[in-house]
């Protein structure tokens, strides 16, 4: 029985990449997420104490803006117009992206199996101070955007502007932080001469 599918006129470094594959990283990459968001369900205290507030100080602490508790979340005092940070602000996504990319990178440089639920485990942890210092940075641009650049447009792009910014610090941080462990993987594992 023949498939159809041949290796003839396949790209020979897809074919390469692909014949040497290894499922660990993704296997570590896919537990990593699951075992955030599995924290982030059973255990009700982790969002609000730990991604809510954390973020809120540490942007109150880099802005110099005072971080005070509300009754929705956190309030930063921004010159101008005070930012409430709530649930939707936390950045739990952004925290499951960044144990899976840091669980790929570590499973990738593990060279034994039995390492790989470590490597799942040390990418869940380095992912919150990861997530805080970013979500702390996409804060104090927000809270700027709202400052300068989103009064100046009409009120209906107010939504999609506050978005925008998230995403304009989000995705950058996680292109660099990839980067970065792409960078650091290649000089310790590079052959010396």
């Amino acid at each position: 029985m023949t498939t159809g599918v041949t290796t003839r006129g396949l790209n020979p470094v897809i074919t390469r990449r692909l014949a040497t594959f290894l499922p660990g990283p993704v296997l570590v990459a896919l537990g990593a997420a699951a075992a955030g968001a599995w924290l982030l369900k059973t255990v009700p205290w982790m969002e609000p104490d730990i991604f809510i507030a954390g973020a809120a100080r540490l942007a109150g602490w880099v802005s110099g803006a005072a971080a005070e508790r509300a009754p929705d979340g956190w309030t930063l005092a921004f010159a101008g117009q005070p930012l409430l940070v709530t649930a939707a602000c936390s950045a739990t996504d952004f925290f499951l992206m960044t144990a899976a990319l840091l669980g790929w990178h570590g499973a990738r440089r593990v060279d034994r199996p039995a390492l790989l639920p470590v490597a799942a485990a040390a990418a869940l942890v380095m992912a919150v101070p990861v997530t805080l210092a970013v979500n702390a940075l996409r804060l104090v641009a927000v809270a700027h955007a709202h400052r300068w650049v989103i009064p100046r447009l009409p009120p209906a792009y107010d939504a999609f502007l506050h978005q925008l910014t998230g995403v304009a610090v989000f995705l950058p941080a996680l292109i660099a932080l990839n980067l970065l462990l792409e960078y650091h993987g290649r000089s310790r594992t590079a052959p010396r001469h």
